[in-house]
């Protein structure tokens, strides 16, 4: 057999099982509890303050892992999809891109925190923790192949390497205690196992046979990938950085507690929707079908957010002091604002990967940069007045203003924008159950009257049939029509 029909034949035996569902919502769960017991462990030991500088040491060093080609990731999965030959020779020379632009993009982005009167210590800081950019490179470049040719397990292992070695910093911190330098080495140890896994995966699965791309065409075929992640990684971590100039370590350290939980909060749209990526980017699903698989995921993702919101207002005042200490108890508060944006992501999610897999995702430099804009402007302004308050509200006027771009978008380009199906009554009975929490907060013990609406709420929504919905979409076959 030709190889080249080798090769997309055993990619089209790639379908959509609830088990790659699974595997990659696990893969970024264990990323995702795993970095939050480090996180714990670190404000344990650092106190708000100091935390306020890991979390700013944090966001930089996320916004330079962006500006140096993350968003590759996206577009390395796409293109493995199509073609395994091409993923893995597609992967190898990013990597090397992406080494050579996290070495020039540090050294930029400590210029411009120099310009900004930051002190020697966190221009150290930042230089070290940007340490872990290099082996991450590898790491990356391998998931994005093996989340594209459905090696779901292994994409879960190199989350697991990393986890677990962070998962041990975190102990040894807590046992031994330790400063902001404990807390680099373990990120850097983290980092660097996870890319031994991801070098293992990569020397036994890469094809014998790896097509390539010129570099100047590379550039230009990759590059909006990597430049609507950076200028929507911008206005997401911006406003930490904003903190820290405006408002002091202390309010970026309590801000920056809440917007870890927020983080966690977005693994499930992950795992859930780029299962169904390399199926839509094949092209071999009709229109309609894309379309009743969206709104079923969506029907889905909106009850989970809707049960997020609800845990978070009955929880997170008991919750949050006695996991992070009494110095964190305002991050209960900013968590209470902030984990409204979560329903807005949600649907975000969805309809961002509808504009992927149909080659839109050109839309996402101009949505992200009008984003960036209302971030930028809205923090500057509000936060000299209302501290993290303003951080917290602005990020989910931020969501709303890409909801509404992404609606129209998908309008024009399209002919229709997806709903979640029943979100109609599924929001009146969100809405109802938060009224009894909110007014039984004066009559009765908080957390009772949570407890048992957050449960009713719950059977409300196995009674709706929503999961049994979504279940479905793993019976369906690409290109059926029944």
């Amino acid at each position: 057999m030709n190889p080249q029909v080798s090769a997309l034949a055993a990619q089209a035996g790639i379908e959509p099982k609830i088990s790659h569902a699974v595997l990659l919502t696990s893969a970024q769960l264990s990323r995702g509890l795993f970095r939050l017991f480090f996180v714990i462990a670190v404000a344990r030991v650092l106190g708000p303050g100091p935390f306020g500088v890991y979390t700013l040491l944090l966001a930089i060093v996320e916004m330079l892992a962006v500006a140096s080609g993350f968003g590759y990731i996206d577009y390395l999965t796409r293109e493995a999809a199509k073609d395994e030959r091409l993923g893995w020779g597609l992967g190898a020379q990013l990597i090397c891109l992406r080494v050579a632009c996290v070495v020039s993009f540090t050294g930029v982005g400590l210029g411009i925190l120099w310009l900004l009167g930051y002190p020697r210590f966190v221009l150290s800081a930042v230089a070290f923790m940007s340490l872990t950019l290099l082996p991450r490179s590898l790491t990356e470049a391998v998931q994005g192949v093996l989340r594209g040719i459905g090696r779901y397990v292994e994409f879960l292992a190199v989350e697991l390497a990393l986890g677990l070695t962070l998962a041990t910093g975190a102990g040894l911190m807590l046992a031994r205690g330790g400063g902001l330098r404990a807390a680099i080495v373990s990120e850097l140890a983290a980092a660097a196992i996870a890319a031994v896994g991801g070098l293992v995966f990569a020397l036994k699965f890469r094809t014998k046979q790896r097509l390539r791309l010129k570099t100047r065409q590379l550039v230009q075929k990759g590059a909006i990938f990597n430049i609507y992640a950076f200028v929507g990684n911008l206005y997401d971590r911006l406003d930490i950085v904003l903190l820290s100039k405006l408002a002091g370590d202390y309010a970026t350290g309590i801000y920056g507690a809440a917007y870890r939980a927020i983080g966690m909060a977005q693994l499930l749209p992950y795992g859930v929707l780029y299962s169904l990526l390399p199926t839509l980017s094949r092209g071999d699903s009709a229109e309609a079908r894309q379309r009743e698989t969206l709104e079923k995921v969506m029907s889905f993702l909106l009850s989970v957010a809707f049960v997020i919101v609800l845990a978070t207002m009955v929880f997170a005042d008991a919750l949050v002091p006695r996991l992070l200490g009494a110095g964190f108890a305002e991050s209960a508060a900013a968590l209470k604002i902030l984990i409204w944006a979560v329903v807005l992501r949600y649907l975000n999610h969805a309809l961002n990967m509808r504009l992927l897999a149909s080659g839109h995702e050109r839309v996402f430099v101009m949505t992200s940069a009008v984003c960036l804009g209302v971030n930028l402007i809205g923090n500057l302004v509000f936060i000299p007045m209302f501290s993290w308050r303003a951080a917290a509200v602005l990020t989910i006027l931020t969501e709303v203003t890409l909801l509404s771009q992404n609606m129209y978008w998908l309008h024009r380009a399209i002919g229709t924008v997806p709903r979640p199906l029943g979100w109609a009554r599924m929001s009146v009975a969100f809405v109802a159950v938060l009224s009894v929490i909110l007014a039984g907060n004066k009559l009765a013990s908080p957390l009772l009257v949570g407890t048992g609406c957050l449960a009713a709420f719950l059977v409300y929504l196995y009674r709706t049939g929503v999961v049994t919905e979504f279940a479905s979409i793993w019976r369906f076959e690409p290109g059926s029509t029944s």
